[in-house]
C-alpha cells in the first residue's frame, strides 16, 4: 500500500538577511516570532500559505494576539495580506531563487511600499494612527443612541 505524503519542509530559498533591521520602534513583541515563521514558510517570492491560527499555535500565541502582529507587520510594509490564508512578505525580505531574482522584484516595486526609506518610521506611525483614529471611529458609532423603529401600522391609521 503506498501513502501520498505531503512535505512540511518548505523550498529552500536564497534572502538578504537585513530583514530584522527594519523593524520600527513601537512594533508588537508579537510580531517578531510571527516574521521569522513567515520567513520560514515561505515559498520562493515570500508567499506564505498560512492562516492566522497557523501562526498563533505555531508561535504560541492567541489569535488575537497573532492578528494584531500581522497587522502590524502590514502597517510597516514588511507583510501584506493577500486572501484567506495568504501572506505576502515584502520583496526587500522575501526569499527568491536566485539573488538576481529578488533584484528583479525589488526594482518592480512600487516607491510607496518600500520600507528602506528614511521616512519608515514615521510612515509606520502614521499608518498605526490613521488605523487607532478609525478604531475610536466606528466604537464611537457603535455607542450613539439606535434610533427606534417606524411604526408603520401606527402611521397608517392616522
Amino acid at each position: 500500500m503506498t501513502i501520498a505524503v505531503h512535505s512540511a519542509v518548505p523550498e529552500y530559498v536564497w534572502t538578504a538577511n537585513n530583514a530584522l533591521a527594519f523593524i520600527p520602534r513601537g512594533m508588537p513583541p508579537a510580531a517578531y516570532p510571527i516574521l521569522i515563521h513567515l520567513l520560514g514558510r515561505q515559498e520562493p517570492g515570500g508567499r506564505c500559505l498560512v492562516t492566522q491560527d497557523t501562526v498563533a499555535q505555531f508561535v504560541g500565541l492567541s489569535r488575537p494576539m497573532a492578528s494584531r502582529g500581522l497587522q502590524h507587520l502590514g502597517f510597516a510594509q514588511m507583510v501584506r495580506k493577500q486572501g484567506n490564508g495568504i501572506y505576502v512578505l515584502s520583496p526587500l525580505i522575501a526569499g527568491y531563487r536566485t539573488p538576481a531574482d529578488q533584484l528583479a522584484a525589488i526594482e518592480a516595486m512600487n516607491d510607496d511600499d518600500r520600507f528602506d526609506r528614511p521616512d519608515f518610521q514615521e510612515r509606520y506611525e502614521h499608518r498605526v494612527t490613521q488605523h487607532d483614529a478609525k478604531r475610536q471611529e466606528k466604537a464611537a458609532r457603535r455607542r450613539q443612541p439606535v434610533e427606534p423603529p417606524i411604526q408603520l401600522a401606527a402611521r397608517r391609521k392616522h
